[in-house]
């Protein structure tokens, strides 16, 4: 078990937000900021992400048990469960663990199938980082970039993860638990408590991303037989970076007609 780092903003029916691989928290500040208006709305760092606890295990069944004692920890009997990508698959785990401690669930671009493990080129560059030596996050850049990064936006969003270490800088991310566990975070366990989820669900798919395609649709249908899948036009895999408005629109809806029981 690791004591996750979260940050709770807003008051009402409890909404917990997981990020996806290499993310954390910070990544839905906006959207969070905007649904704390409505709900008590509460970003979590995943383990071995962010500010949260390091440890060898990255599983999606260790997962929900740090979320299960984060909402012991918050003395919260159930909240809606929202996660994106890695977050998904944690937040599907959760549901069909602990459907009576589910409210509700909102899945961002991703199915609960398994994937190809394809992040080990980015793992790979990061640990080939040389942290004591490095000067600035210039520095730092440019050696991504000549390991193999090559997409500016992705080099940005892993830099999110270095951090000033007395001279020098670390990663927050506890990349050698990511390498070994790569192939455990694209699958998805088949062996959960429940085979079902039976409450609300909301699955939202990329428009410009295969995460979730029409093929998946049976698979969620399966586990989540009350789940509805909408499509959020001109979004990539980061619906949320792309389109926030778009993504907040749906939570709300989803919360008052799924989860309020309004009209």
């Amino acid at each position: 078990m690791v004591k996750l780092n979260y940050n709770s903003n807003g008051e009402g029916k409890p909404l917990l937000i997981l990020h996806g691989l290499f993310g954390s928290s910070r990544n839905w500040n906006a959207v969070a900021k905007e649904l704390a208006a409505d709900y008590r709305v509460i970003t979590v760092d995943l383990r071995n992400h962010g500010d949260s606890g390091h440890d060898p295990d990255m599983t999606y069944p260790a997962m929900v048990v740090d979320l299960v004692q984060l909402l012991d920890e918050l003395a919260l009997p159930d909240a809606v469960m929202l996660g994106h990508s890695m977050g998904g698959k944690a937040a599907m785990g959760f549901a069909l663990s602990h459907p009576d401690r589910t409210a509700g669930l909102i899945v961002v671009d991703i199915a609960p199938v398994s994937y190809p493990p394809g992040h080990m080129p980015l793992i790979r560059a990061m640990q080939s980082l040389p942290l004591s030596e490095i000067a600035s996050r210039g520095d730092a850049e440019t050696h991504l970039q000549a390991a193999g990064v090559d997409e500016p936006l992705i080099r940005q969003f892993l830099l999110q993860n270095l951090a000033r270490d007395g001279g020098g800088y670390r990663w927050r991310l506890n990349l050698e638990a990511l390498r070994r566990h790569l192939a455990d975070l694209a699958s998805f366990p088949d062996d959960w408590p429940h085979s079902s989820y039976a409450g609300p669900a909301c699955f939202l798919a990329g428009e410009r991303s295969d995460y979730i395609l029409p093929r998946h649709h049976g698979e969620i249908i399966r586990l989540f037989p009350e789940a509805v899948i909408e499509t959020v036009e001109s979004a990539g895999h980061w619906v949320h970076a792309d389109r926030p408005e778009a993504v907040i629109a749906a939570v709300r809806t989803f919360m008052e007609k799924s989860v309020n029981g309004e009209s």
